[in-house]
């Protein structure tokens, strides 16, 4: 018996200080469908520097009070152009990122409690 994937929570974010940082990219949170946010208002993407095994293309932190966290997770390639995935709680929440084609934009699909590995499970939930 397949199991149901439930709606995510769907945040939508604009970069802010465009082309101040080389290889770092901060988000800030405009809208959100489905819930109450369990990321932060504030994202941080930076590019991977090659020093983790797992090897993602980039890193993840949220903002806290004043201070960016260390790192929420990872971000890896998929099959698809501009979609990433990557997982919060050790691999009980999967969130996938769709970043506009020029990255100014950004909206994040977070999948509470429903970690998966095939995101043909999620894709239905992805605006295309």
């Amino acid at each position: 018996m397949a199991t149901q994937i439930p709606q995510p929570i769907t945040h939508l974010f604009k970069e802010i200080n465009e082309g101040k940082y080389k290889t770092t990219k901060h988000y800030e949170l405009l809208e959100m469908l489905n819930g109450r946010t369990l990321l932060s208002n504030f994202l941080n993407i930076s590019k991977n520097q090659n020093c983790a095994l797992s090897m993602p293309e980039y890193w993840i932190k949220i903002r806290q009070g004043k201070k960016w966290s260390k790192c929420l997770t990872g971000l890896f390639i998929t099959s698809k152009t501009n979609l990433y995935k990557g997982d919060i709680n050790r691999k009980r929440d999967l969130v996938v990122f769709k970043f506009s084609d020029d990255t100014s934009t950004l909206l994040v699909y977070y999948f509470q409690n429903n970690y998966t590995t095939d995101l043909s499970k999620v894709l239905p939930f992805i605006n295309n």
